[in-house]
C-alpha cells in the first residue's frame, strides 16, 4: 500500500468520523475510489520506469557517439558492436580474419552479421551486381549504403576500394591508408574528407537492409 493511499484513507476515515450525516455506504465508495487512484498511479510509474529504461545509453552507443559526432541514442548498437570488434584489424589484401582483412571482406562480413544480407566477395562484384542501386548524390546516402572508389573517381575504371556508410559523413573500411593512429585497417573515416572525394566513385543500395535491431 503507497503512501499516498494511505492518506486518502486516512482523509475518508477522518472526513467520516467528523461529519454526522456520512454513510457507511459512502465511506466504502470512498475507499474503493481511492484504492483504483493508487493501482493506476502504480501503472503510471510502472510505464514511466519502462521509459526511463528505454532511454538508457549503452557504453557502446556513448563510445561511438563522440567517434561520429552524432547523439547517442542514435548509434545502431548491433552494426558498432561489430565494428568495434573489428576495428584497427590490420589491411591485408584477400585477408578474411583478425589477422588482416580487406575491403570487400569486411563489406561482405557486415552486411550478413549485422544487415542478415550475403552481398558479392570482392568491390567490382559489388559495384556490378544487379541488386545494387547506384547513385551519386552524397545528400541521399544512409546507413548501409556502400561506397566505391578508385584512384580516378571515375565509373569507367576498375573499382579497387569500398567501404560502408554510417551516416554524419562517416563509413567505416578495411584500408591500407595510414589513419591519425598512425595504423591501417579497419577504420572510421571522414568521406568529405578531400581524399576520399577525389577518389569517390558512387553510392550503392543494397535492398532492404536490417536496420537498427536493438534501437
Amino acid at each position: 500500500m503507497n503512501i499516498l493511499y494511505k492518506a486518502l484513507i486516512l482523509l475518508i476515515l477522518f472526513v467520516g468520523i467528523m461529519s454526522c450525516g456520512s454513510s457507511r455506504k459512502a465511506l466504502e465508495e470512498a475507499l474503493a475510489q481511492a484504492k483504483k487512484d493508487s493501482i493506476a498511479l502504480a501503472k503510471l510509474k510502472e510505464k514511466s520506469a519502462d521509459k526511463l529504461e528505454q532511454v538508457k545509453i549503452a557504453p557502446i552507443q556513448r563510445k561511438y557517439a563522440v567517434v561520429m559526432g552524432v547523439e547517442a541514442q542514435t548509434i545502431n548498437i548491433p552494426l558498432f558492436k561489430f565494428i568495434d570488434k573489428w576495428i584497427e584489424t590490420p589491411y591485408k589484401m584477400g585477408g578474411e580474419t583478425k589477422s588482416g582483412i580487406d575491403c570487400s571482406f569486411f563489406a561482405q562480413y557486415l552486411f550478413h552479421d549485422v544487415y542478415g544480407n550475403l552481398i558479392e566477395r570482392t568491390a567490382q562484384k559489388q559495384f556490378d551486381a544487379p541488386s545494387t542501386s547506384k547513385f551519386l548524390g552524397q545528400k541521399y546516402l544512409v546507413e548501409g549504403d556502400l561506397l566505391f572508389f578508385n584512384l580516378e573517381g571515375s565509373e569507367f575504371m576498375p573499382i579497387t576500394h569500398v567501404g560502408v556508410y554510417l551516416g554524419n559523413g562517416r563509413f567505416v573500411h578495411s584500408t591500407a591508408r595510414r589513419a591519425a593512429n598512425g595504423k591501417n585497417g579497419v577504420q572510421i573515416s571522414n568521406l568529405k574528407s578531400q581524399h576520399w572525394q577525389k577518389l569517390f566513385v558512387a553510392a550503392g543500395r543494397k535492398p532492404n537492409p536490417i536496420r537498427n535491431i536493438e534501437n
